[in-house]
């Protein structure tokens, strides 16, 4: 098998795994967590291997759902490197890629945002039977990566109707938590300037229970390499690094919470559709409590603490 350098990758052993079922010609779901920006970042770690006579093409599904033709542009343009005069259809694009001469991984990032309801109609039946076909492939592989639950629990956007896809990935696998020794090497790494204490503490700010946060992560060396600031003061140090933390935690419940009237607001337009509102009041008042308020709630919690640390 050829040597590939993977000292950039987040989680090493699992991007080597996955890239081995891939090189074999595998299709593969990676299932990341419903919380958290690893999904991108580990796309990314497999963009940046070093393969040899090996390409890797990326769609990230968030921002072509709405636009088949924009998915097909995406795709070709990144194989192709020019601009096209005529969009082919997949299935031709497919094929080119399974008779060029080099091998290719097609990474499809955000598989689950097929399963909003503003999907562009030509996402049918076809488009997943094509990508199925691609385990017959010998010179092309498709990758997944889906949020939450694996391509199996979910219903697609099909045309208005949501359905289960004639999808068949081979293998299925969770992205693991980050261990300690995962995200020690990714800060020494991102920020040689620091020593072993201040380290401790990025990872401490980082640790929620028995794992950690990438997003986190991201956010606190992004705040460090912006700062101007020399951290030969200690405590002076933790209290920034609390600072930012709290920053990025009052972000994420804003985001939440505009996701969450998103949710009820989909909620509602069913409710008037089918004119049973009536049916389902008392599951909507849940959700709205569920969706809602729990950002209220927690930021609360999170005041209380720190309250009480400060007295």
């Amino acid at each position: 098998m050829m040597s590939i350098n993977y000292t950039h990758c987040l989680r090493r052993q699992f991007t080597e795994n996955i890239l081995t079922y891939l090189l074999k010609g595998n299709s593969v779901n990676v299932v990341v967590p419903k919380v958290g920006e690893d999904a991108d970042r580990f796309v990314k770690d497999i963009q940046q291997c070093e393969l040899l006579e090996i390409r890797v093409l990326v769609a990230n599904m968030r921002f072509c759902r709405g636009s088949y033709r924009q998915f097909l542009v995406d795709l070709w343009q990144q194989y192709q490197q020019q601009p096209l005069q005529e969009v082919p259809d997949l299935f031709h694009i497919l094929s080119d890629l399974e008779q060029a001469e080099e091998k290719f991984i097609v990474v499809l990032n955000h598989l689950d945002a097929m399963c909003a309801d503003d999907v562009d109609a030509q996402f049918d039946q076809d488009f997943y039977i094509h990508l199925n076909s691609l385990k017959n492939y010998q010179h092309v592989a498709l990758l997944i990566i889906t949020k939450g639950t694996s391509y199996h629990g979910m219903s697609f956007n099909m045309g208005g109707e949501f359905k289960t896809s004639k999808l068949d990935i081979q293998e299925v696998e969770d992205l693991p938590a980050l261990t300690g020794d995962e995200v020690r090497y990714e800060l020494r790494s991102l920020h040689p300037e620091l020593d072993d204490v201040p380290i401790s503490h990025l990872m401490a700010q980082i640790q929620q229970g028995a794992s950690y946060d990438y997003g986190l992560l991201d956010y606190l060396s992004r705040q460090l390499n912006h700062s101007t600031q020399s951290w030969d003061d200690m405590s002076r140090f933790i209290r920034q690094l609390k600072s930012w933390n709290k920053d990025y935690k009052q972000q994420q419940s804003k985001q939440a919470g505009y996701y969450a009237k998103k949710f009820v607001g989909v909620a509602d337009k069913i409710s008037s559709i089918f004119k049973v509102k009536h049916l389902f009041s008392i599951g909507y008042d849940i959700l709205r409590t569920v969706f809602l308020e729990w950002p209220i709630v927690l930021l609360e919690k999170i005041s209380e603490v720190y309250k009480k640390r400060k007295d």
